[in-house]
């Protein structure tokens, strides 16, 4: 009996939105039987892959999904093998469609960003050590496609949970009160602006939490 591994996608019946939705799913295939047997969101595989590529398994690191779903605060976790000791941090994702902006005129108010985000304000659960904000935006040019394998890069945000806990207490609309979503905003890939959630809209800049610049704060949490 020979065994392949591959990826594809599966359409659901989301019951909630009474919509029809895509999901990638990882399947097995023998010569035996086929039978899908594991199913993650892309948003989350895409996670894992950044952070696969980030802290290679070569250094210690490894990558586990809970299988049930039904996982509160829980999507994927990260774990560091250093001797005897084991370091573990779960993540939850979240993810936003990417808007295309409308092109300014001489009249906007507001400053120009080619793209941008929505996502809810949501309850902040103590089980997640560390939230990750992705979205995906078209692959400028014909290497960073190569590159990736696909014509969508990603943007990725990293808070921890108190990070994470203080901003969302922090989003409020421009009347003062609790704003039920925020948006981000950006030009190019290594640009993250808040543009809905501050009532000042002092457009703050989140850069900083981009994965690539938070890998120190995860090896401490798993040293």
């Amino acid at each position: 009996m020979t065994t392949t591994f591959g990826r594809g996608t599966a359409r659901r019946w989301d019951s909630s939105s009474h919509t029809i939705v895509d999901s990638w799913i990882k399947i097995v295939w023998t010569n035996w039987r086929m039978e899908p047997i594991f199913t993650l969101p892309y948003s989350e595989f895409c996670v894992a892959q950044q952070l696969a590529r980030l802290l290679p398994a070569a250094k210690g690191y490894s990558l586990y999904a809970p299988v049930s779903r039904q996982q509160p605060g829980v999507d994927l976790l990260i774990a560091r093998r250093r001797n005897q000791r084991i370091g573990v941090a779960s993540i939850q994702v979240k993810s936003s469609r990417v808007f295309p902006q409308p092109t300014p005129t001489a009249r906007t108010k507001k400053k120009p960003f080619r793209y941008g985000t929505l996502f809810p304000n949501f309850k902040c659960p103590s089980e997640a050590d560390f939230f990750c904000l992705v979205w995906f935006y078209p692959a400028e040019g014909r290497a960073e496609r190569r590159e990736l394998g696909t014509w969508w890069a990603p943007q990725i945000l990293l808070f921890s949970q108190t990070e994470m806990r203080r901003f969302l207490r922090s989003v409020r609309n421009v009347r003062g009160d609790r704003g039920s979503f925020f948006c981000f905003e950006f030009n190019q890939a290594g640009e993250a602006v808040l543009t809905v959630g501050d009532p000042k809209r002092r457009y703050c800049d989140f850069s900083k939490h981009l994965l690539p610049g938070r890998l120190d704060e995860l090896r401490r949490f798993l040293s």
